[in-house]
């Protein structure tokens, strides 16, 4: 984040969500924990040189999306002194800060759940989507 402001990726040459606008996010390497797969994907995307130190795990969400299940692990990082620069032009269309208040669209609605519990929650918190028979608040 950058004071009240998020930054958010849209996504273009994907399969999934595809013109949607996004976190910036990736999938965990073998022998690779969450937080270095955080700090080498804000690295490839974004030209951001994170550290452990940087990064605070605020949250998780477990995520049914057939044919797949994801855990996501959400990370706060103060961007304040940062400048990301777009440097996966071939999947993401722009990189752009935005202020909470008024997010792009579209947006899929598990990560503006993200965005909300990430906001919002002042403790660590987890949430479920997308799972059947589910109760709608943890």
């Amino acid at each position: 984040m950058q004071d009240d402001k998020i930054l958010l990726a849209i996504r273009k040459n994907v399969e999934h969500m595809n013109g949607y606008w996004s976190l910036v996010a990736g999938h965990i390497y073998e022998g690779e924990s969450s937080t270095q797969a955080m700090i080498r994907e804000a690295h490839e995307e974004c030209g951001l040189t994170l550290t452990e130190k940087n990064l605070q795990l605020i949250g998780a969400m477990h995520q049914s999306s057939p044919p797949f299940d994801y855990i996501n692990f959400i990370f706060f990082a103060d961007l304040s002194n940062h400048n990301p620069t777009n440097l996966e032009t071939q999947k993401c269309e722009a990189l752009e800060f935005y202020c909470i208040k008024n997010l792009p669209s579209p947006m899929a609605h598990y990560i503006l759940d993200i965005i909300e519990k990430s906001t919002s929650e002042k403790k660590l918190w987890i949430a479920e989507h997308g799972w059947k028979n589910q109760p709608k608040k943890l």
